[in-house]
Parts: C-alpha cells; sequence; structure tokens
C-alpha cells in the first residue's frame, strides 16, 4: 500500500481489527488482513487501541449492541486552507431503524459527515451521540458501526465466505458461530453459490453484494453508506437499489445513507437530508421533499427534469396571468415539468403561448423544452407524439401546483 492512502489511514485506525469499518473508498485498494490485524501509532490525536482485550475492557459496549439512534449535535469541520467549513453547524437525528439519506452535489460536505461518524475523522466543534452514549471522541473500532464504500475492497486472495467471517474473527467470534453466520447473511443477499469463489470470480454487482455482506455479518448499532452503487452501471444500479431497500426494511437498520443520487435517497430513505455548502437545507421525507421544498435549490436538485424555477415578473410578462402572494418582483414561481400541460390539454388553466425549442424522448414520456420571451421551462408529457421543434403552442398549468420563493433568500414563502 503507498504511504498516506485512505486503506493506510484506515489499517492504522482499526488497530486491532475489531473496526466499524472493512471497506474502504474507490482507488484506495484491499486492506490485507496482516495490515488490518497489526497494531499501529496514534494518527491524527486518536487513542491507540492494540489488542481486542483492552479494546473491550476500556469500551465494554461494542458487541452485542441493538440498532441504535445516531444524534449529531452542530457539528463543525474545518480544514486547512479552505474558505468555509466543509461540515458546518449540522444538527441531525436518525431514529432507531430509521434510514437517512444525506444528499448534495459534490463538495458539500455529506461524505465528511459521514465519516465523523464513524470516527475516521474528528469534528472541530460538536457531538457525535449513538445511542445515549457520546463517541465523538472514541476510536471507530468501539463503535459498533459497519460502513460500505463504493469500492468494493475486498480482499483478493481470500474466498467470499473468508472474507464475510474476517471481521468476526478479527473479534475472536468461534469458528462454528462464524460459519453460521456467514451463510445465514449469505441466504439473506442470495449469495450462498459464491461463497467459495474469489473477488476476480465476481461480476461488480456480486462484489457489491459480498461488501454489503461483510458488514451485515457484524450485526452493528449502524450501518454507514457512502454512495455504495455509484462504481455500478445503471441497470444493476437501479436492481441494486431496490434490493437494498428491502434488505434494510427486513433488518430494521438505523442508517445513514450518503448518495448524490436522487432516486436512491427518494428510495431508500425515511427521510431525506439536503446538504448545501456544509449545512442542512432541509430535512423530511421524500414526497415533502419533492412536493414541498423548503429553498429554490432543493427545489432545483430534486426531480428530473428538476422544478421550474422563473422569475415571477417574467412569468406575468409572457402572459400567465398570475396572482402571487406578494409584489411578483420579489418572487420566483417554481412549477413541476409534469405539471405543465401543453396544446390541447390546457383547459381553465393559466397559460401563456410558447415556441418548442427541442424534445428528449424517454420511451414511456418526451421532455420539451419550451421558449418564452426571455425564459425558457421543462415540460414532461406522455409518449413519443410532440410538437415539431419551432412550432407554437399553448403551455398551462392549474395554480394548486405553483410553489412561491423569495427572490432574495431562496425560502418558501
Amino acid at each position: 500500500m503507498g504511504g498516506g492512502s485512505a486503506a493506510d489511514e484506515l489499517a492504522t485506525t482499526l488497530g486491532a481489527g475489531v473496526g466499524a469499518v472493512l471497506a474502504v473508498g474507490a482507488g484506495a485498494g484491499a486492506l490485507s488482513a496482516h495490515a488490518a490485524a497489526s497494531s499501529s501509532p496514534r494518527v491524527q490525536g486518536r487513542p491507540r487501541i492494540s489488542r481486542n482485550s483492552r479494546l473491550r475492557r476500556d469500551f465494554p459496549y461494542i458487541t452485542g449492541v441493538p440498532a441504535n439512534s445516531v444524534k449529531l449535535e452542530r457539528l463543525v469541520r474545518r480544514f486547512s486552507g479552505a474558505e468555509r467549513p466543509a461540515v458546518d453547524d449540522v444538527t441531525l437525528e436518525v431514529g432507531q431503524g430509521e434510514v437517512v439519506s444525506l444528499v448534495g452535489p459534490s463538495g458539500c460536505g455529506k461524505s465528511t459527515t459521514l465519516r465523523m461518524v464513524a470516527g475516521l475523522d474528528f469534528p472541530d466543534s460538536g457531538q457525535v451521540l449513538i445511542g445515549d452514549r457520546d463517541m465523538t471522541r472514541v476510536p471507530p473500532q468501539a463503535r459498533d458501526v459497519a460502513m460500505v464504500f463504493q469500492g468494493f475492497a475486498l480482499y483478493p486472495h481470500m474466498r467470499v465466505r473468508e472474507i464475510m467471517a474476517f471481521p468476526l474473527k478479527m473479534r475472536g467470534v468461534g469458528a462454528g458461530e462464524r460459519e453460521a453466520k456467514v451463510s445465514k447473511t449469505a441466504e439473506l443477499l442470495g449469495i450462498t453459490r459464491l461463497l467459495d469463489r474469489r473477488p476476480a470470480e465476481l461480476s461488480g454487482g456480486e462484489q457489491q453484494r459480498v461488501a454489503m455482506g461483510r458488514a451485515i455479518v457484524r450485526e452493528p448499532a449502524v450501518f454507514l453508506f457512502d454512495e455504495p452503487l455509484s462504481n455500478l452501471d445503471a441497470a444493476l444500479r437501479a436492481e441494486l437499489r431496490v434490493e437494498l431497500g428491502k434488505l434494510l426494511r427486513r433488518l430494521e437498520a438505523t442508517a445513514l445513507y450518503v448518495t448524490h443520487d436522487q432516486a436512491e435517497a427518494m428510495t431508500l430513505s425515511s427521510r431525506i437530508a439536503v446538504i448545501r455548502a456544509g449545512r442542512i437545507e432541509q430535512i423530511d421525507t421524500p414526497r415533502r421533499i419533492y412536493e414541498a421544498p423548503a429553498t429554490t435549490f432543493v427545489a432545483g436538485f430534486f426531480g428530473s427534469p428538476p422544478m421550474n424555477l422563473i422569475d415571477a415578473d417574467q412569468a406575468r410578462a409572457a402572459g400567465f396571468a398570475l396572482d402571487p402572494p406578494k409584489a411578483p418582483e420579489q418572487l420566483v414561481l417554481g412549477i413541476r415539468p409534469e405539471h405543465l400541460q401543453v396544446g390541447d390539454a390546457v383547459t381553465g388553466q393559466v397559460s401563456a403561448q410558447a415556441r418548442v425549442l427541442g424534445s428528449e424522448p424517454h420511451g414511456s414520456d418526451t421532455h420539451l423544452e419550451l421558449g418564452f420571451d426571455g425564459f425558457s421551462v421543462r415540460a414532461k408529457v406522455p409518449g413519443f407524439e410532440v410538437p415539431a421543434i419551432d412550432a407554437p403552442l399553448r403551455v398551462g398549468f392549474s395554480t394548486e401546483h405553483a410553489r412561491w420563493f423569495d427572490r432574495d433568500s431562496g425560502k418558501a414563502l
């Protein structure tokens, strides 16, 4: 392993190998059994724990802990030379048995937040609580969390049954119990037939199932997922997304799930926390996030295509007879593409004349780009039969679907 890699950091942090985390990010490579089992010096101020007996003595609650809640209280994390904190005053609670997704663009702080829950990074201020215990400065191997990254990081020299049993072996679990737990987990994931194969003999989807099995077999208090499906192709990602959702519900797992994929977040989550520039913009159920976004950022982030956001004075100038709650020049109108009606479908609605700028067929529906004087919108219409490019047509919507935002603050009214 090269010096300074994520795998090196993880190997050092795990100490005796009883670690909460047995997968590392893409490109970091697989963590060898020898590295995970070896003791190592203190890193970034983390307490050094070099033997299982000492770990159990100092942290007696690491084993046998059922699913627990997670509380983040005013977490702040700054990195040297950065203009702003990577995580800025984040407060969040994940209830027992709840799956909460952290969603946002690259660099927003979602993975940094997850690393602080795992113990791979420490906050500059704030607290991390698992259950009713303050884990802010507790090393990762004493937190009883299991983390799955986007890189599979499977030990190439081991067979699947050995990979899945490895965290149990490092905890001193007997061979018979290890085999029983691995068999049960493999059956749950549908990978029993793969137990005697090595990683090179597995497909991408099979490798990710093994990585998840390695986490599940430990029966941790909390699962942490950092974009676990992003390395897979679109069809396999959609398949595993559904499978993972069923699995988490069956396990009644407490989980934090980091993703930039809104479909994953909508499918898997009890609630979604949308993060922007290190701060939570909104946390709510998937339906509320989609139907009642709290800010223009959330409105523009969710949806395919995302919500149309139009300055209200421009919309009125284009011919939409709106009755806004305050002066149009102070407002932004939000309307989802599926709520726009075109052509003959426009009856008894607020409407205006537009021109077709482009079309994007998707099979069951087609996305239209419609031009007005000074702005354009996206509409979602069924099937393939759409007006020709540059054709004029009427575009309308019901006012019950309109969402209003303050133009200066971006907040919903």
